[in-house]
């Protein structure tokens, strides 16, 4: 579990964005999202065939995004960069 953790900060702190695209996440916040949106992805899949399943699963895969890109629209709407 730990050198997976550590792969997903290797990833995070050496990817760089694309010029012109907004980052407003930073790097804890981006570790943070990505093992939080795998744990939620996870346990989503295991309950698959109910609401709430397919509600963590939707939850993971939004918080993945956000740890991946480094753009969080609700920080935008709040005016945080």
């Amino acid at each position: 579990m730990e050198s997976t953790l550590n792969l997903i900060k290797d990833t995070v702190f050496n990817s760089h964005s694309a010029p012109g695209t907004v980052c407003n996440v930073n790097n804890t916040e981006r570790v943070i999202s990505l093992v939080a949106g795998a744990l939620l992805t996870y346990y989503g899949l295991k309950k698959k065939h109910s609401l709430v399943g397919k509600g963590l699963s939707m939850a993971g895969g939004l918080l993945i995004t956000r740890g991946s890109s480094g753009y969080c629209p609700v920080n935008k709407m709040m005016g945080r960069s």
